[in-house]
């Protein structure tokens, strides 16, 4: 019975095996990607970058096919090993289909400048004054420096729970 299972592929390889899975061995494959945008210069642009980046997801029958995609080139390991591969539920799947079809986490990079002043506008910080730091990583993530009576704090957050003062 095919099931759903996490493919780690080397790096910079996930689109190559996702390819040879579906091309060649004829299996469902699910590499889900992210739309984010960036700013070059001062220019804008819409980058298409992987969700997972070096993991992908495929329906295998396990453990009878696990020669077969373990020797297909590109990929590193199946999730779980050989001993318990660890099956995705369908409804993970589903999930993360639907998330990736509504483009929920389309984010805007470089709204901020370093040494900025911004506000907290979401969560247990709401309405407190800040400076931000830098982006963390491409999920959105950023720091921002707090001042709390007499204490400064670093503190990681959302993007989108920030504004401009």
């Amino acid at each position: 019975m095919r099931r759903w299972h996490v493919v780690q592929s080397k790096p910079q390889q996930a689109d190559r095996v996702a390819a040879q899975l579906e091309e060649i061995l004829g299996l469902e494959v699910y590499n889900p990607k992210i739309e984010v945008r960036t700013v070059r210069g001062t220019r804008k642009l819409a980058q298409v970058r992987p969700l997972f980046p070096n993991y992908l997801f495929a329906r295998l029958d396990l453990p009878g096919e696990w020669k077969l995609i373990t020797f297909t080139r590109g990929v590193a390991r199946i999730l779980g090993g050989w001993e318990n591969p660890r099956p995705v539920e369908d409804a993970v799947i589903a999930a993360i289909r639907e998330q990736e079809r509504r483009k929920d986490r389309l984010i805007a990079y470089y709204r901020f400048k370093p040494r900025e002043v911004v506000v907290v506008r979401s969560g247990p910080l709401k309405d407190v004054h800040g400076i931000f730091d830098r982006y963390v990583d491409d999920g959105g993530r950023v720091r921002i420096l707090l001042s709390l009576v007499g204490f400064a704090a670093a503190v990681e957050m959302e993007s989108e729970q920030l504004s401009k003062v």
